[in-house]
């Protein structure tokens, strides 16, 4: 198990939107200096009086250059074959450019650029209106703002448009300001919840002494409470400039128009006057192991230890890099091996974040609940610091190797996604660099990996827990980097990635190519061809399988079972499964965490795909289930609902869970308490397991779905030949959802020393996917806390009144179960939360007298189409639509129908699904948090 995984900083989701008419927009002036109530409009130095030309700069694996004479930076990655387009503007600011008493100031300007500019007002409202999914990051050297959208000339423009407006025009006053600090706070707040979080960012703090890497993207409280607000437009002004930051475009576009636009939009920004501001602090050499020591409420101990390791521009870089991976590789890795296996820790990690200054390379431990941490601490210092005597082998950095190669081949194939990794490339000084440092780990030797190991992975370039005085210290001198200019003076890069073809998923389409087949054992196969990028094939497998009589009493066996297939069989063992999925550039997912249903989603790349079927098949059909691999597992697990003990979010909708099941007990979907489950865990035996496998590994019920360049025919007779033996002895018999009604239900749990609460409020609704109410409900939800920022509930309880970081509803509804849920949650300050309910109250009570308007009804059904068909863009999902549709023996016209239905839907029809399915006068009220100690505040 890792429990380490890269924590870039997501701050908030923006969601579905709708489309606007005319892309017409007028880049306003807008002094820095303005009043909270009044934005002067007059001549702003910051446009200029003639637009910027764009120039071809080159060209790199795919992705075109250009600069515009004004400074700024385009990279346009087409790919004809996504019916989508990525517009992405990363500006080279983040907490790293934060002055004394100004940290956070970088993460909260972001949330302020969500307020509109001066030609560009309510834009949350836009999104939503356009289906696109937005979003935008801080971190320690940059900031990011992202729009996803369905390919269409008019939002791309809107988009430009918007984005140079904001970077030059942005309105945020003082008053949005203040509104917007119980967000922050809120978010804050949640983060604090977190022991590794927070013992992170105190190691991080007291590894550096002098450079900002040392503070959290977040901030000091007192920092972001009180900052001036002159101040923050300063920060803006000084930082949100057009030589300041990289447009990136990806996926589907028209490239000369596209120019056009650009030239259009942000070559109406002039280029400042002055230079940007170098920064030029350097940390100093580390001369000696740092101690911290965090007491927090909490459940299971963790250790860590952190040493500084040069830039990602360094030489030594790509084989720290390495390092890490042979270290942290959850079955082949030093950490499994050394601390997890043998019990001494219950996870493990490891991570260094590729950043343009000095960085750390970190390792970090889980133990177990109330065991003593000195085994564990001691054990973790040792694999680290006594590699010297341990040496690195080399098949120990060809596997690492091979691992990140994959992982960056499957990442390149997706270029909306590379279109997003851009921005921490170009954080470093050049997004080339994202292909020249796939390069430089091709390289990596196992001299280079021990050498780097030993070099910074000393005693005197720690911090950990403790201070031992030490006579003689060796220090870790960090060597600085080359220009990156030089670096990639005359890098070229390779042949761009193959394409994909231009066919679009959508109903007509899909229908054309479409061949399904029927298996003799029972199974159903459906089969889309289609030429992706890269030669991938994605496979969706569901298999439902037992009874209720079969999988009583063996629920947490049967969890388990899924992640136990990848921890040897009788032809592979643990290790040779994870070097055999790298060989074959396959990722496999097995799930069984559905009682009842076993999952597999299989990623293969069409040169490998008959091998990687029988190796799937071999996961499938002979694990071996090994008394040691059983303990790892359920030790980990065990250790994951022990955190959840005192956790506001997971105790929130327990509590919701355990009252609304209508199972009775023992039967296998009946609600299981954290301690039960602990109980059934501790009964797993590898005898056990092989009784479950047996009975339930079975096909014989299956359906799969298939996207890929494969002949339809032949693939289905190989699938079938190999994997028909599956034949699960247990009889399927489908186990039906029971769902009561609860009314009246308000519960308020205590968790001492959360600086967060949780709240769930639902209940039961008689409701489905068939039914004729299905689609006014489902816009009646869109509008009233399912559309993120452009929702009743997100505007009130968020952009009005800062209670809440985030808020929002939902339906969860099944296609022929006859009662589903809805469901509303927020997160909130403890002292907050009886406002949040009481706004909740109120929101509701005002949709059910008012009614929504014409407009709220129409932007949602345009929302919710729109984000349907960015959604069929993703080929994975459409793979496992086509499973699902022949278990649910539903035909692809239904989507038709669903678009129809949805078109044809009337204000009064909405307005009525509200008030009969989500408007109740008896809440159900389920929440967890501090609330005794807020209450003394």
């Amino acid at each position: 198990m890792t429990i380490i995984t890269h924590l870039t900083k997501p701050r908030f989701s923006l969601a579905k939107t709708l489309l606007s008419s005319a892309v017409v927009f007028t880049l306003s002036a807008c002094s820095s200096n303005s009043s909270e109530s009044d934005i002067a409009v007059k001549a702003n130095p910051k446009m200029a009086t003639q637009a910027a030309k764009i120039e071809y700069v080159r060209n790199v694996e795919g992705i075109d250059e250009y600069t515009l004479t004004n400074g700024m930076k385009v990279l346009l990655y087409p790919d004809p074959a996504q019916p989508k387009t990525l517009v992405n503007i990363t500006y080279r600011v983040g907490s790293i450019h934060e002055n004394y008493g100004e940290t956070g100031m970088a993460h909260l300007l972001e949330h302020m650029l969500f307020k509109g500019s001066t030609s560009y007002k309510e834009i949350d409202k836009e999104f939503n209106k356009r289906g696109m999914r937005v979003n935008a990051t801080t971190w320690l050297d940059r900031t990011n703002y992202f729009e996803l959208f369905e390919s269409n000339e008019e939002n791309l423009a809107w988009a430009l448009g918007m984005e140079a407006d904001r970077m030059v025009n942005a309105t945020f006053s003082k008053t949005e300001l203040e509104s917007e600090m119980t967000v922050v706070r809120n978010e804050m707040e949640r983060g604090e919840n977190s022991p590794f979080r927070m013992l992170s960012a105190r190691m991080g703090s007291t590894a550096y002494l002098w450079h900002n890497y040392a503070n959290s993207t977040i901030g000091a409280r007192s920092d972001v409470e009180n900052f001036p607000f002159a101040k923050l437009r300063k920060f803006y002004d000084k930082h949100y400039r057009p030589d300041n930051a990289v447009l990136t475009i990806a996926g589907r576009f028209d490239k000369n128009k596209t120019l056009a636009l650009i030239e259009q939009t942000f070559g109406m920004l002039a280029k400042p006057a002055t230079e940007i501001e170098k920064l030029y602090t350097v940390e100093p050499v580390q001369d000696g192991e740092r101690i911290v020591n965090l007491r927090r409420t909490g459940e299971v101990p963790i250790v860590a230890a952190q040493y500084h390791v040069p830039s990602a521009l360094h030489e030594d870089t790509p084989a720290i890099q390495v390092l890490v991976q042979l270290l942290s590789d959850n079955a082949r890795g030093r950490m499994q091996k050394m601390l997890v296996e043998p019990g001494v820790a219950s996870g493990t990690g490891a991570y260094s974040y590729l950043r343009k200054d000095p960085s750390a390379l970190t390792i970090i431990a889980q133990g177990f609940k109330g065991k003593d941490i000195n085994e564990m601490e001691a054990a973790l210092l040792t694999l680290a610091e006594d590699i010297k005597t341990k040496k690195i082998s080399a098949t120990e950095v060809e596997q690492a190797k091979v691992s990140i190669l994959k992982e960056t081949e499957d990442g390149l194939r997706n270029v909306t996604s590379v279109g997003m990794e851009l921005s921490e490339f170009i954080a470093m000084g050049d997004y080339r660099y994202i292909f020249f440092f796939r390069d430089l780990v091709e390289k990596v030797t196992v001299e280079d990996v021990q050498r780097v190991a030993e070099k910074y992975l000393i005693e005197s370039n720690r911090t950990l827990g403790r201070f031992i005085p030490t006579k003689d210290p060796v220090r870790a001198e960090i060597t600085p980097a080359k220009d990156i200019n030089e670096i990639l003076a005359t890098y070229k890069g390779r042949e761009a990635i193959e394409a994909g073809e231009v066919y679009d998923n959508n109903v007509e389409n899909i229908t054309a190519r479409l061949q399904e087949f029927n298996w003799t054992v029972g199974t159903t196969l459906s089969v889309y061809p289609k030429k992706l990028r890269g030669g991938e094939v994605r496979i969706e497998m569901t298999l439902p399988t037992g009874n209720i009589d079969s999988l009583k009493g063996y629920e947490q066996d049967f969890k388990l079972m899924g992640g136990l297939l990848y921890s040897g069989n009788a032809k592979y063992s643990k290790e040779d499964i994870a070097s055999k999925l790298d060989e074959l550039k396959a990722s496999v997912n097995i799930s069984t965490n559905s009682i009842g249903t076993i999952n597999v989603s299989i990623k293969a790349v069409k040169a490998h795909l008959d091998d990687t079927l029988d190796f799937v098949h071999e996961m499938l059909a002979t694990p071996l289930f090994e008394e040691s691999e059983i303990n790892i597992d359920r030790n980990a697990t065990v250790t994951s609902l022990e955190s959840n003990r005192n956790e506001p979010s997971a105790i929130a909708a327990a509590t919701l869970r355990e009252s609304i099941n209508g199972h009775p007990k023992g039967h296998p979907l009946a609600f299981k308490t954290l301690d039960q489950q602990i109980d059934a865990l501790n009964k797993v035996t590898r005898a056990r397991l092989q009784k479950v496998h047996k009975a339930h590994m079975s096909v014989k019920n299956g359906h799969i779905g298939v996207v890929g360049d494969v002949d339809a025919k032949a693939f289905s007779e190989k699938f079938e030949k190999l994997f028909s033996d599956l034949k699960g002895t247990a009889k399927y018999v489908e186990m039906k959802g029971n769902l009561k009604d609860i009314s009246g239900i308000d519960s308020w749990i205590e968790t001492p020393d959360k600086a967060n609460s949780m709240l769930f409020i639902g209940h039961r609704v008689e409701l489905n996917k068939q039914h004729p109410d299905y689609h006014a409900a489902t816009v009646a939800n869109s509008i009233f806390g399912g559309s993120g920022f452009a929702s009743r509930l997100m505007q009130r309880i968020r952009v009005k009144e800062g209670y809440s970081y985030g808020t929002g509803s939902g339906l969860q509804l099944d296609f022929n179960e006859p009662n589903g849920l809805y469901y509303m949650r927020a997160i909130a300050a403890p002292e907050n939360m009886k406002k949040v309910v009481a706004a909740y109250k109120e929101e509701v009570a005002k949709a059910a007298t008012e009614g929504f308007t014409q407009t709220e009804v129409d932007n949602a059904i345009e929302g919710e189409l729109k984000s349907l068909r960015v959604s069929w863009s993703n080929d994975g999902t459409i793979a496992n639509l086509l499973a699902d549709n022949k278990q649910l023996k539903r035909d692809l016209t239904w989507y038709t129908e669903y678009v129809e239905k949805m078109n044809a839907l009337t204000l009064d029809q909405v307005n009525a699904a509200f008030n009969k399915y989500i408007a109740t006068k008896e809440l159900n009220i389920f929440t967890a948090g501090d609330f005794a100690k807020a209450a003394k505040k």
